[in-house]
């Protein structure tokens, strides 16, 4: 066995009282299979099955919260009965796994948990990769079928993305160019388009937030970035151009490009890039709601943003859709600035 990794995959612990628990409130916790068995073998199985749906997930309290969080933000089920009583979805969270053949695994994690968001995003040094030889998670999703390409050559499209992302001596933006370009993005060269870059975000942004925007809104929001981007832009690439790398870096792991959706290679980077592309948007709306933009309130968002695009289908597909009807020309005059 093979499991490909950033290095903070195996470093991370869990710290429930830094984030509140986060993740053990307002989120459907499934009861796997092997889990229900686990329930079943013990002595007080029924107040815990109490708590279960019909659908088999724990069902929350009135305030949102997993029946079995104390007041402590640890879990009452792991304390009584250790971690492997734990349901496959908790043992395994914030880490990301995909079987990719019968041999190699890959493994990631998620930005939507706050102290991994912190272990992966705050580093000063590249992210750096490791090959284990075991799994320390039971929840593995099958990305066998998903792969177009042989995983030899996806893994290798992989590593090499990473040296692209993390050419520190060239910006975020020529690095995202030279991406397109690596994944046979061919196109002319063109003018960068800043209103319908603005458009095109706001679209999305409203579709991923669930913001219902009218015309008039959407119309204002435009209006609003455009007026901010030039001054606030390049002091996010600037400020926090590390934070930035660190998050493309993962986001490319973590989500399997360039076979992240169904789509050739070129298709799979410009969905990348688009999103990367909103993150921006709503870091510049972030900034003129606080006065600013601290490490906080950046991570905070991305923490969010990333919750939104994994939880709610409306986003991503948005995201998508943009990446499918634009061709190579128009695309690069709407996302890939100079």
């Amino acid at each position: 066995m093979k499991v490909f990794r950033p290095i903070y995959v195996s470093e991370f612990k869990c710290d429930g009282e830094f984030c509140g628990s986060r993740c053990c409130r307002n989120w459907k916790i499934s009861i796997d299979e092997d889990t229900r068995k686990n329930f079943q073998s013990l002595p007080d199985r029924e107040k815990i099955f109490r708590h279960m749906t019909k659908e088999n997930s724990f069902r929350p309290t009135n305030s949102g919260e997993c029946p079995f969080l104390n007041e402590n933000f640890l879990c009452n089920l792991q304390l009584a009965h250790g971690e492997d009583f734990l349901p496959a979805v908790c043992q395994s969270y914030p880490r990301v796994t995909y079987q990719l053949d019968d041999e190699n695994f890959l493994q990631g994690m998620t930005v939507t948990c706050p102290v991994a968001a912190i272990d992966i995003l705050l580093r000063e040094e590249p992210i750096t990769f490791e090959v284990a030889d075991e799994l320390k998670t039971r929840l593995v999703f099958d990305f066998t079928k998903k792969l177009s390409m042989p995983v030899e050559k996806f893994l290798s499209a992989q590593v090499e993305s990473v040296k692209i992302l993390q050419r520190r001596e060239l910006s975020i933006n020529r690095r995202l160019k030279l991406l397109c370009e690596f994944f046979g993005e061919t196109s002319m060269p063109v003018d960068f388009d800043a209103e319908s870059n603005a458009a095109a975000l706001a679209e999305i942004f409203g579709e991923t937030y669930d913001a219902n925007l009218t015309v008039d809104k959407k119309s204002r929001l435009v209006e609003t970035f455009l007026a901010a981007r030039e001054n606030l832009l390049p002091q996010l690439r600037e400020n926090f151009s590390t934070v930035i790398e660190n998050y493309l870096v993962n986001e490319f792991v973590m989500r399997c490009y360039p076979c992240a959706f169904k789509g050739d290679d070129k298709f799979n980077c410009r969905v990348f890039v688009t999103a990367f592309m909103l993150a921006e948007f709503a870091a510049v709306l972030t900034a003129l709601a606080h006065g600013k933009l601290t490490v906080e309130t950046f991570l905070e968002m991305l923490c969010a943003l990333s919750d939104k695009l994994d939880h709610s289908q409306g986003g991503m597909d948005a995201i998508k859709n943009f990446a499918e009807l634009h061709d190579a020309e128009i695309f690069a005059a709407m996302m890939l600035e100079d």
